[in-house]
């Protein structure tokens, strides 16, 4: 058995060898070694090929570099700073050999001599370089390291959760402004020996950073046949880059450039000074290298300690084995797993509050399965997602209500969740996950999980996580079986809870709904309250005009034709007063309205009223306005007229005027007014004389689409039958 803190524990340099990296014959042009780079690096950054950070950036140093090769020895390189030097020169590339442009090779090193990664990262270090060759025991080329090829085999995670960026940046290299043609630029470049430029796109003095102009993008305009001399840096500079305060950590700033796909990023005092930059892979050059070391021996021995521990033994309750301690205590578990999935679903049926539901499951997860975290993770549309729901035990970091947006996940494992996929991870970094994800998990401490997708058919809600944070966890078929169950359960109160307040919204929406018709029937109530206010007041105008004007008449028979006016206008006034006042705007109360309408008319003949007594019967009737008016118009001059005619006699003390209004049947009312005077003149034909007050009642009886009838008695007696007329009658 290996001892711990022994050098075979630590990192195998296998990983961080690039077996496949570019070689040419040195008769090559210089121009067609700078295609080959330039497509090498256009191919490996297609945003199209969805590729895993560790695969980009590994890519990406590879298309950095051409090996020059005669046979199976080393001969030269190519490097992006020798193609930058030939590019400056101004020189025609494609006549030149590449024998004649290539870089000496400092140093080749055979891989048995290394004892592990860091003494590759040692080697790079110390002689400052970007790519070191590997070469067999005869001096066969073999591969390549870099320092992008060392980030993917290091697993230095935690480390770097915990890392700002003021102990990661690199300086703030080469700067030029945005306007600066390429070809200067690319001269600074090689004169400086950087691989990058920031550019500014305001005054030097108070620079605005505008973009990034990587060496790479030089060659691919030299490939594309540019007049380098012509073109701007800003023609063709890289988006601004995002920037971080100098105490972020490294892991979270990495995160922020996977989903902007952006190699670097900026790091910035609290005044905007840039304080530096930093790369994916420029820890590897600022941090000491001893406590590199440790952090990938304590990773490693965690690994190896896990790796070494029995297995679980047969005794697990789904192999039905049962004879042992270990069977016993297993279908101890398995009841205790029976009785919270029971507990699950008594509250599913108990309450529709989904928090609540959310939370007591989580909870008691955490519990059985003696984990630090326990989480629920909903979806948003584009896959980004909202931690809704947590359990987390003390010390470590809650992850409630974070969000993350994670590039990774949307290409990589969400359709395999929507087919029902369970992940089981013991150790996430012996599990074969993409770095983007392990960089997710170790922000939230993961070391193991155990992830099932919670569906509503077909769509794909969110996840439920147990998270074990302190160390590798294995998890038993029976623990994975309950999340699994517990996961429908959740899906079912989910959906009941969802649907609850759906309906819920609607009976609010309705609600509101409803007050608003409240509120907007009041408002037209208030409307048509005014109307008819401001109608009565407009009627009473004119009737105190025709009094004020009356005053100036001498003539009997004028005032008298004044006079009819004034009572015809405020029998109208009266019904707008009347629906003013009452709470029904649409009908208006005929036993009331009869008796104020001939109580008025019998107060305007002074005289009369002394002697005449007026008799109302009216009946418990509303009428719509319609109908009322041309009903207290007849009942206007029937009344009048028998105050006028009808009792001729001033001595005489017995004289009566009878109005009485009833309903026969729904809709049909009858109107009588009868008086115990002299009568009519023998002969008359009421229907066909000069009277303007009966010719009025004739024509208002047909509107009111009735008939008017003189009847035998005492007196004069008219009887007017007639139905409701209007839109509100007919809906009635």
């Amino acid at each position: 058995m290996t001892q711990p803190g022994s050098p075979s524990i630590l990192s195998r340099l296998e990983p961080a060898i690039d077996r496949r990296p570019l070689t040419v014959e040195p008769s090559l042009s210089l121009a067609d070694a700078i295609a080959i780079m330039a497509k090498a690096q256009s191919s490996c950054t297609a945003p199209s090929l969805n590729l895993p950070l560790e695969i980009a950036l590994k890519n990406q140093a590879r298309a950095s570099v051409v090996w020059v090769v005669e046979g199976s020895q080393l001969v030269g390189q190519f490097t992006e700073q020798e193609a930058l030097a030939a590019i400056a020169s101004g020189r025609d590339l494609s006549g030149m050999a590449l024998a004649d442009g290539m870089g000496e090779i400092a140093l080749a090193v055979n891989p048995a001599d290394l004892p592990d990664s860091f003494a590759v990262l040692a080697l790079l270090r110390q002689q400052q370089l970007r790519h070191l060759p590997m070469v067999d025991e005869q001096g066969h080329f073999s591969g390549m390291a870099t320092i992008e090829t060392l980030r993917a085999a290091l697993q230095l995670d935690h480390l770097l959760k915990a890392l700002p960026l003021a102990d990661a940046m690199l300086a703030p290299g080469l700067q030029a402004p945005a306007t600066a043609a390429i070809a200067a630029v690319a001269q600074q470049m090689v004169a400086t020996g950087q691989d990058s430029v920031m550019l500014w796109g305001e005054a030097e003095a108070n620079p605005q950073w505008v973009g990034l102009l990587l060496a790479q993008d030089v060659l691919q305009l030299e490939m594309l046949g540019l007049d380098l001399n012509r073109t701007q840096a800003q023609a063709v500079m890289r988006p601004t880059l995002p920037n971080f305060a100098p105490e972020e950590k490294v892991l979270v700033a990495y995160w922020h450039m996977q989903q902007q796909q952006a190699q670097r990023c900026l790091v910035m005092q609290a005044a905007g000074d840039l304080a530096g930059q930093v790369t994916f892979t420029s820890f590897l050059t600022t941090l000491d290298l001893d406590l590199l070391r440790g952090v990938e021996l304590e990773l490693q021995e965690s690994i190896q300690t896990f790796a070494n521990r029995p297995s679980p033994k047969a005794s697990d309750p789904l192999s039905g084995a049962t004879a042992s301690p270990d069977g016993i205590e297993g279908l101890r578990e398995q009841l205790e797993s029976s009785q919270l999935l029971a507990a699950m679903a008594m509250h599913i049926r108990e309450s529709l509050q989904i928090s609540e539901i959310l939370q007591t499951a989580v909870d008691e997860v955490r519990q059985f399965l003696q984990t630090e975290r326990v989480l629920i993770y909903r979806f948003n549309p584009d896959m980004s997602g909202t931690v809704v729901v947590e359990s987390v035990a003390d010390g470590w970091q809650p992850a409630l209500n974070s969000t993350v947006r994670d590039a990774c996940f949307g290409k990589n494992y969400a359709h395999a969740y929507k087919e029902g996929r369970t992940q089981v991870v013991d150790d996430i970094y012996t599990a074969g996950l993409t770095q983007c994800h392990i960089d997710i998990l170790v922000i939230y401490d993961v070391r193991a999980s155990l992830v099932v997708p919670i569906l509503q058919g077909d769509h794909l809600w969110g996840l439920l996580c147990a998270y074990h944070c302190s160390a590798p966890k294995h998890w038993r078929t029976f623990e994975v079986e309950l999340l699994k169950q517990l996961a429908t359960h959740i899906a079912i109160a989910i959906q009941q809870s969802e649907l609850y307040e759906q309906i819920q919204s609607e009976l609010a929406e309705r609600k509101r709904a409803e007050e608003q018709l409240k509120s907007s029937l009041r408002e037209k109530e208030a409307l048509i309250k005014e109307i008819h206010h401001r109608v009565k007041n407009n009627l009473q105008i004119i009737s105190s005009v025709l009094r004020l004007q009356s005053d100036f008449v001498r003539d009997k028979k004028v005032m008298a034709l004044f006079n009819d006016s004034q009572n015809r206008i405020r029998s109208m006034a009266l019904i707008h007063e009347k629906l003013y006042q009452s709470r029904d705007l649409l009908r208006i109360s005929m036993a009331e309205y009869v008796q104020d309408l001939a109580h008025n008319l019998l107060s305007s003949y002074v005289a009369s009223s002394q002697r005449i007594q007026l008799q109302i019967q009216a009946e418990s009737i509303w009428l719509n306005i319609d109908t009322a008016i041309p009903c207290g118009l007849i009942i206007n001059e029937l009344v009048s007229n028998a105050l006028k005619h009808a009792f001729p006699d001033p001595h005489r003390s017995d004289n009566h005027v009878w109005v009485t209004m009833r309903q026969r049947k729904e809709g049909d009312f009858t109107l009588i007014v009868r008086d115990n005077g002299i009568g009519l003149p023998t002969g008359l034909d009421f229907k066909n004389t000069e009277s303007l007050g009966l010719e009025l009642v004739c024509i208002f009886t047909e509107q009111l689409e009735g008939s008017i009838e003189l009847a035998d008695s005492e007196g004069t007696q008219f009887v007017v039958t007639f139905n409701e007329i209007g839109d509100l009658a007919r809906d009635t």
